[in-house]
């Protein structure tokens, strides 16, 4: 059934818009100096001071007119368990449904009108540890299925924003949450600026080590948490959730998943994964590069298994499938359904596969990928990556004031790094500026939209109350 479209924007692009992307305008590559001018020459047409205001939603469309939206085409059965997760407080209601924010981004009057590919559901909680193919552990954004292009702020609304919900969900004081987003926002333009002193190539092979994070770490008692995160990520591999997730046949020696309902089962006849596996598979080998392809050929599928993930994915088709070599040495890839974005209507490009569009903006925007990324179709479109190949991420419920800080610092960093590889950091500095101007802008921006989403989410849960929405219960969690 084709998805019900709701009233957006005639256009996100304008005449004043700029394609970052290319690093082309005006039909010539741009000096460091010209862009750094091409940016400030952006701040005079858009001032920075109106990227504050918040936007009005059309007439009839509330948090739950979106909410409604996001779920048409998921799994009935698993609607109720992204209701409960969603439910939980209102930053797992903000993390559950990116395509609100999204909505409201592009009704917004004004925006920077520089356009580069972003992540587009960049909060705290999507960054995190991650394995380079040389099996180094990098930081960064490790979740990309809202990925499109979009103006460059949008990421740095959607992560201020989400310091201040996160920092009230963990009962850290307002000022902390805004504290957070200027310590944030003072580390990206550092990096940024930092990236402007280098070629195109250095930025390409910059990186943000984990291990680097840890040295730079004053709080002792924040290094010894890091240090117990570094030490967790190198167990997390395949070999780490055999037991958990399988068992081995006695007679053939190959492991299978164990059902764990409603988390984690085999399909049935009419579910997604019951049939014409072999030609999804094939289709995804034939997205990877060549090396990888013959990689790829040193395993056998054994087993393959629907699974519920995350918070915003629950509902949509989501699988963990267990592959194994000769000698039985596990290879465990996860398939998340990719669904067209909120926004799909307004791109200037159709997008042809939706796991293609996942994929491609991770490999954009990541210092480093996955070497198993890749995408396929089983009536809908999927992006395939490994499962838990050292990725971490942190606990909230762990901070203090100190560690939101660093860890503020920390995914300025790394956001900044993801901006200059995806775009271009000359220009974005000549927008931003090195005063306090555009940090109490997004301070501004943040603590309304917090209060906007605490709303939502009342609106939410009173949907609960009323039994219009349904939820599963704690063993959903």
């Amino acid at each position: 059934m084709k998805k019900q479209q709701l009233k957006l924007p005639k256009q996100l692009w304008t005449e004043e818009s700029i394609d970052l992307t290319r690093h082309i305008y005006q039909g010539k590559l741009l000096t460091k100096s010209e862009g750094f001018k091409l940016g400030k020459t952006q701040r005079k047409k858009i001032p920075r001071e109106q990227l504050s205001q918040l936007s009005e939603r059309p007439k009839d469309t509330t948090a739950l007119t979106i909410y409604d939206w996001s779920n048409q085409g998921r799994l009935e059965q698993l609607k109720p368990i992204r209701a409960k997760r969603m439910s939980v407080s209102p930053f797992t209601f903000y993390r559950g449904m990116p395509s609100l924010m999204l909505f409201d981004q592009a009704w917004e009057q004004h925006n920077s009108g520089l356009f580069q590919q972003i992540c587009g559901d960049c909060h705290l909680s999507n960054f995190g540890g991650f394995a380079s193919p040389e099996r180094n552990l990098l930081f960064g954004i490790n979740d990309f299925d809202e990925t499109l292009v979009a103006p460059f702020e949008w990421d740095l609304k959607r992560l201020a924003t989400s310091f201040v919900i996160a920092a009230r969900d963990i009962d850290l004081a307002d000022k902390v949450g805004l504290k957070a987003i200027k310590t944030m926002l003072n580390s990206y333009r550092q990096h940024l600026l930092q990236n402007t002193e280098l070629s195109p190539l250095q930025v390409w092979y910059d990186k943000v080590d984990a291990s680097t994070l840890l040295e730079n770490t004053e709080c002792r008692k924040l290094r010894k948490k890091r240090e117990k995160h570094l030490d967790s990520a190198q167990k997390r591999n395949a070999h780490s959730v055999l037991p958990k997730l399988t068992q081995q046949d006695q007679e053939t020696g190959f492991r299978y998943f164990v059902d764990d309902a409603p988390l984690l089962w085999h399909p049935n006849t009419d579910e997604p994964f019951s049939q014409s596996v072999e030609t999804f598979f094939q289709q995804y080998r034939d997205s990877l590069k060549y090396d990888r392809q013959v990689l790829f050929d040193r395993y056998q599928r054994s087993d393959v298994a629907l699974k519920v993930v995350g918070v915003g994915s629950v509902g949509t088709r989501s699988a963990i499938a267990l592959f194994q070599d000769a000698d039985r040495e596990p290879l465990i890839l996860q398939m998340k359904e990719a669904n067209p974005s909120i926004l799909s209507p307004l791109f200037l490009e159709k997008v042809k596969h939706e796991g293609e569009r996942v994929i491609h903006g991770q490999q954009l925007m990541q210092a480093a990928s996955d070497i198993f990324l890749g995408f396929s179709t089983l009536e809908k479109h999927f992006h395939v990556r490994q499962l838990r190949d050292m990725k971490i991420s942190v606990d909230l419920a762990d901070m203090d004031d100190d560690y939101f800080y660093e860890y503020a610092e920390s995914c300025g960093l790394a956001l900044a790094h993801a901006h200059a590889k995806a775009g271009n950091a000359d220009v974005l500095m000549g927008y931003l500026g090195e005063g306090s101007t555009i940090v109490e802008v997004l301070q501004q921006y943040a603590t309304q939209y917090a209060e906007r989403n605490l709303k939502d989410y009342q609106q939410f849960m009173d949907a609960v109350a009323d039994a219009k929405i349904e939820i599963a219960g704690d063993e959903a969690l």
